[in-house]
């Protein structure tokens, strides 16, 4: 297919169009015809080069791999060929598992990202299917709604009040007004062709649907090569943090090298060079910051488990901080299987509808004025006639609800055709029909009121085949809460205008008696009470054409008629009753939030006392606490808040637990103000409007299910299972993650800060010349870098502690090294040291003298006095063994910042860990080699083999795992509690 700019489709009919594509404007394209069709995906390609070359020149930048790279060379010009070539096989390690790290990383992103990427409606075969728009090609029928990015280029064949922001195209901020016209120039600017609509631009208002033109890099947007989501992966706080850690550590590593120097006056010999060069190395982590990387996009897919899709990684170390939630009602707090149960006009007073779900059955009956729970608890009740027993206003209220609707109810087995009531069997087969058999298109609270419009036989497909013609529509409008359509009666040539929305601002445009304003507002207090969604249903009869087919043929006549005029001198006919049921796991997931310090705002469209009632019920507003007074301060109306300046907002001692009539910029002034307090907000959201409020919080949620794609952009989490429970489970495995990272970065410190404490202070040991000598050979310290990864790996993926949902949010500010662990790195590193320094000084000092051979490491086998750097040797592979193995001490100390971990149930964990146990078996067999076979012991490691000097190990551990018990039974004694001292009853 040529591309758009060469076809210019904008001057083309529709017909024309439809023909150049070979597809139906009803029906779309045949199924079996999509594949052998495509010539390409619907994609942006690669924004050049291979991905792999950008992550390996990346790598190559890594300053730890030139640091090896450089002390190779020095090993190399002393003549140290082996210590040479081992720290060269350091950096190409380091080299490799970087960039393999980083590669997996990526991979592992853009899944995530596929995974929230948008969605798009289409119709083939003649049913409306949702599909990855990557999927879509050219010929395709697209269907459009408010809060979709277009996912392809598409020449305008139906449209509803249809706008599109073109902003990333044009640069123009009003959204464009689309209409059905050829235009006549093919140069015609892009802003200007309202026949078409462009792919990554935003539906801003209205439907609409669209033959598509072009895909991918044929598209207007693919031409300049845009692109909505910037696929690079944002670094964190945490990990910008560490790129200055290790520039301090290079710094620090730098200023020990020179102290070393020092010491000889700078003038070094082999064995002082070798002694300064493991001093540097002791002070750098390799690829520290890689398996940092790695550790969180890892978290990020482990979300992805829980259902929540992460898309910016920053958002990991925020969840943990999070200390409020603002969380829609419906779909999420609530299963949106809404359902009409009530209905109430001002004649005929209450009636009860038989909930059956998305069934399009079930019974009616009038209570009068009674609301019972259901229809066999009121005596009085009385079945209605649905067919001929409907009142004037009871007809009204059931064409309001079917016509003023933009949704539609499917049956399962059959998607391509809807069923009226008369289709299916008399009753008896009909009352089997169950809700599952039903699928729903379109809103929740629409989806319930066409079900219930169906119940009477009458809902749109019923009323539109008949009498009813649809003309204009005017879209639910959150900020003026309601929508209406002008429809044609056809028997009476009637226009007549619906308009349905919220109670409160119904009433103020229709024509009512003054009297009877105060008995609609107190039903709709009564409804509301019962946790029902009321919904006001009103209409007027605009004119009588005489020629409907001539009025409407005539292009002119639609366009005399605007909101402004349609909507008002409305005639009041009832109001219905919705229940949303909450989720069974709401309430359990509210009182998790609370025990974990985190406060629960509910934002919702519904009348205050709907939301109150939903509030109560999941434990938002907790009745078993809380007095009367104290529920009605924490309950407020969305326009209360926006009329409130933001010092009022403030002044608050806190803010509303509930907000009913709530709009988006209710939203986002509640994130303002919550920023105020300095706290740490998440915000949910699903529709376009939610936009600013979503980009605002510290943490945007959206609905993967429900959401629109402007939402889900403006997100750092989809959720795609839109459960309010979920967000639960991501904030407490964010929690996890950074724990994890503390535990991790915390075994890394301590390990580090003890070889670097002990090699200063082994300064003082000095060989007969009064040259140093190094506690640590460099291949020692070689070794120690592949046996300090393990434990760190492993401590990266421990599972969450079962209190970590009872500990209160992390100060946003607080560094990631904090009051505590700051305490747990001196105090572990110093001990140790501690045991280093006695494992090397007790052989020293017992075997021997001290050190006293001359220049022991090159000249071992050449000594005047032969066996005089034997005590330096074995002090040297007692103190090797000790760090070695007390590494493993160390992370298993690590893994809990308090509790014990050498009781009987962390032995358990720890013989269960296979890291542990394999590290620990690596370990002994290399020490074994290294200690035992004589050429790789003296010529390679520098030590000797030791007898007795195992019990001096084994001895140095155990002190060292008594001291680590002792220290944290003080740590439970005497600092403050972890946990919050908040006992909730689910």
């Amino acid at each position: 297919m040529e591309e758009t700019s060469i076809n210019h489709w904008h001057t083309k009919s529709i017909e024309e169009v439809a023909k150049a594509f070979g597809t139906s404007l009803e029906n779309g394209l045949p199924d079996a015809e999509v594949e052998t069709r495509r010539t390409g995906y619907n994609e942006l390609s690669a924004d050049g080069g291979a991905e792999w070359v950008k992550i390996m020149i990346r790598q190559s930048k890594d300053v730890m791999n030139w640091i090896f790279f450089g002390l190779a060379i020095v090993c190399f010009v002393l003549a140290d060929y082996v210590t040479g070539a081992m720290l060269t096989f350091i950096s190409v390690l380091n080299l490799y598992l970087g960039f393999s790290q980083e590669y997996a990383a990526e991979q592992t992103l853009a899944a995530l990202r596929n995974l929230s990427s948008p969605m798009a409606d289409v119709i083939r075969d003649g049913k409306e299917q949702t599909i990855p728009s990557r999927n879509i090609i050219p010929g395709d029928i697209l269907l459009v709604k408010e809060g979709d990015s277009v996912a392809a280029d598409a020449r305008l064949f139906n449209v509803s009040n249809l706008e599109a922001d073109e902003a990333l195209l044009t640069g123009e901020s009003v959204p464009v007004s689309k209409k059905l016209v050829v235009l006549d120039r093919e140069d015609e600017p892009l802003g200007d062709r309202i026949n078409m609509l462009y792919s990554s631009t935003l539906i801003s208002k209205g439907r609409g649907k669209a033959i598509v033109t072009s895909i991918g890099m044929q598209t207007e947007i693919g031409k300049v090569a845009a692109k909505l989501n910037d696929p690079q992966s944002d670094r964190t706080q945490l990990q910008r943090s560490l790129d200055k850690m290790y520039i301090f550590l290079l710094s620090v590593s730098v200023l020990c090298v020179i102290i070393v120097l020092a010491t000889v006056k700078f003038k070094p010999n082999y064995d002082v060079g070798m002694y300064a060069i493991t001093t540097a190395l002791s002070l750098l982590p390799a690829g520290l910051t890689t398996v940092m990387t790695l550790t969180l996009v890892l978290g990020g897919k482990e979300m992805t488990r829980h259902k929540a899709v992460v898309r910016k990684l920053k958002c990991l170390e925020t969840l943990g901080s999070v200390t409020n939630i603002f969380s829609d009602k419906t779909g999420t707090l609530t299963m949106a299987k809404m359902v009409v149960v009530r209905f109430w006009t001002l004649n005929e007073g209450y009636f009860y509808v038989t909930p059956k779900g998305l069934a399009p059955v079930g019974d009616v009956y009038r209570t009068f004025e009674q609301i019972p729970d259901k229809a066999s608890d009121d005596p009085n009740a009385v079945l209605v006639d649905k067919k001929n027993g409907l009142t004037i206003d009871m007809t009204r209220l059931i064409e309001c609800s079917a016509l003023c609707n933009m949704s539609s109810i499917y049956p399962r087995e059959d998607n391509d055709s809807l069923i009226s009531i008369e289709d299916m069997d008399e009753k008896g087969n009909a009352d089997k029909m169950a809700s599952n058999d039903w699928v729903g298109s379109g809103a929740p609270t629409e989806v319930a009121l066409q079900v219930f419009a169906y119940k009477f036989g009458m809902g749109k497909p019923d009323l539109t085949d008949n009498n009813w013609e649809i003309l204009l529509e005017y879209q639910f409008d959150s900020s003026i809460k309601r929508m209406s359509t002008v429809c044609l009666n056809k028997e009476t040539n009637q226009l007549i205008v619906f308009t349905k929305g919220a109670a409160e601002r119904i009433v103020d445009l229709c024509t009512v008696r003054s009297e009877d304003v105060p008995v609609i507002l107190e039903k709709v207090e009564i409804l509301a009470a019962k946790g029902l969604r009321v919904m006001a249903m009103s209409y007027r009869v605009l004119d009588e054409i005489k020629d409907p087919i001539a009025s409407l043929a005539d292009e002119t006549f639609l366009q005399q008629f605007n909101r402004d005029s349609v909507e008002k001198d409305l005639t009041f006919v009832g109001l219905t009753g919705i229940y949303d049921p909450p989720r069974p796991e709401s309430r359990k997931a509210v009182n998790e939030a609370h025990r974990a310090g985190i406060s629960v705002h509910m934002l919702t469209g519904d009348h205050e006392v709907t939301a109150t009632a939903i509030a109560k019920e999941i434990n938002i507003l907790d009745v078993r606490t809380m007095s009367d007074e104290m529920i009605r301060d924490c309950v407020m109306t969305g326009t209360t808040i926006d009329a409130m300046t933001d010092e009022q907002l403030d002044a608050l001692p806190q803010l509303p637990l509930v907000v009913a009539r709530c709009s988006p910029e209710t939203k986002v002034k509640m994130i303002q103000a919550s920023s105020r307090r300095h706290n740490i907000s998440a915000m949910t959201g699903d529709g376009v409007n939610d936009s600013p409020s979503l980009r605002i919080a510290d943490v945007g949620i959206s609905m993967g299910l429900n959401g629109s794609d402007v939402a889900k952009q403006a997100s750092d989490i989809v959720l795609t299972d839109d459960n309010f429970a979920t967000i639960i489970r991501a904030i407490a495995e964010g929690r996890r993650i950074y724990q994890n990272m503390q535990r991790f970065l915390l075994y890394y410190w301590i390990v580090l800060l003890a070889t670097a404490l002990m090699l200063l202070i082994c300064l003082v040991i000095r060989d007969p010349e009064n040259n140093t000598a190094a506690p640590f050979s460099t291949l020692q310290m070689i070794f120690l870098f592949i046996a300090f990864t393990p434990p760190a790996s492993e401590l990266s993926t421990q599972p969450a502690t079962s209190t970590i949902m009872r500990q209160p949010p992390r100060p946003s500010k607080e560094s990631i090294f904090n009051k505590e662990i700051i305490i747990d790195t001196i105090t572990y590193s110093l001990a140790l040291c501690a045991i280093s320094v006695v494992a090397l000084f007790v052989p020293l000092y017992t075997i021997g003298n001290g050190v006293e051979g001359i220049n022991c490491d090159s000249q071992y086998r050449n000594q005047m006095i032969p066996g005089s750097c034997d005590s330096f040797f074995r002090g040297r592979a007692t103190l090797f063994i000790v760090v070695t193995l007390g590494a493993i001490v160390i992370m298993i100390h690590n893994r809990s910042f308090r509790d014990s971990e050498w009781n009987l149930a962390g032995l358990k964990r720890s013989f269960k860990s296979r890291t542990i146990r394999y590290t620990f078996l690596f370990d002994i067999v290399c020490l074994c080699v290294f200690l035992y076979v004589d050429v790789v012991a003296i010529d390679g490691f520098r030590m000797l083999g030791i007898t007795w000097e195992w019990g001096l190990v084994i001895g140095l551990l155990i002190a060292l795992i008594v001291f680590g018990e002792i220290f944290k039974w003080f740590k439970r004694s005497y600092m403050k509690p972890l946990e919050n001292a908040i006992i909730i009853e689910d």
